[in-house]
């Protein structure tokens, strides 16, 4: 996870009433949503979802059940915006979201799923905020759901967020000791699933076996090594490019061991 911003990346200016047009009754499905988010935010009606609460403020869906109306998808304005914060990778995982799909939407369709960091389901009123919204894979956006721990999750565009998980060598990923928020990022959006375990992991020893045959040669600088361009898993590869650093500096350490008396 890299930080994400989002200098630019303003909804458009008719966003507001091209969302109200979606619904039947705009105004009482943001009347029930503000009461909605009013309920205790881990409380069994909060857990039921919106659609459970306020059916009648929605449409239906192809299925015919009560459903939010998917703006965000149809509207091509968001993706197009979305995928560029985070420069078509997912915004959790880092992996390219074009290799997971099938891009039948076009060029002016990007791949990818936008993700809703606070649910829809729990969070209605949020369900058309654009700061809500971050380009996710199948694969993160599906594990987590509609899922909210007390506490909520790591964002991306907040501080340093990389910096709150530790990625090995192998891939591996884990969160920094006594930070739940990152805990639950990880178990959630399973960022720990074995094929992307897999893919990290060969991202990062490739990178550090160019690494390591430089390290302590003259001229060569740790800014020289580190990945700064938007690729994927970038995050990850940097903080084993930082420790494989550090380690072989050490060794290349001369001894400063004291001759012995004769």
């Amino acid at each position: 996870m890299i930080r994400l911003r989002r200098k630019g990346v303003a909804a458009p200016a008719d966003w507001q009433e091209t969302v109200d047009a979606a619904f039947p009754d705009a105004a009482s499905f943001w009347s029930k949503a503000r009461a909605f988010e009013k309920l205790a935010e881990h409380g069994a009606k909060r857990r039921e979802g919106f659609a459970r609460y306020a059916p009648e403020v929605l449409p239906a869906d192809e299925d015919g059940k009560p459903d939010f109306p998917p703006v965000w998808r149809i509207d091509a304005r968001v993706r197009q915006a979305i995928a560029g914060m985070s420069h078509g990778f997912c915004a959790y995982c880092q992996s390219p979201v074009s290799s997971t799909h099938p891009g039948k939407g076009g060029e002016d369709r990007p791949p990818g799923q936008i993700e809703h960091f606070r649910p829809k389901a729990r969070f209605p009123a949020q369900a058309y905020a654009w700061d809500n919204y971050f380009l996710g894979c199948m694969g993160c956006n599906g594990a987590k759901h509609d899922k909210w721990p007390a506490g909520g999750y790591v964002r991306p565009d907040e501080g340093k967020p990389g910096r709150r998980f530790v990625f090995a060598e192998n891939g591996e990923i884990k969160a920094r000791e006594g930070d739940e928020q990152a805990r639950f990022t990880v178990e959630d959006f399973g960022l720990d699933r074995h094929w992307l375990t897999q893919h990290r992991g060969h991202a990062i020893l490739s990178h550090l076996d160019f690494v390591r045959k430089l390290v302590g040669r003259p001229g060569i600088r740790l800014q020289d090594m580190l990945i700064t361009r938007p690729v994927a898993f970038s995050e990850a590869i940097n903080q084993n490019v930082r420790r494989a650093w550090a380690n072989g500096r050490q060794k290349k350490k001369p001894s400063r061991a004291r001759p012995r008396r004769a």
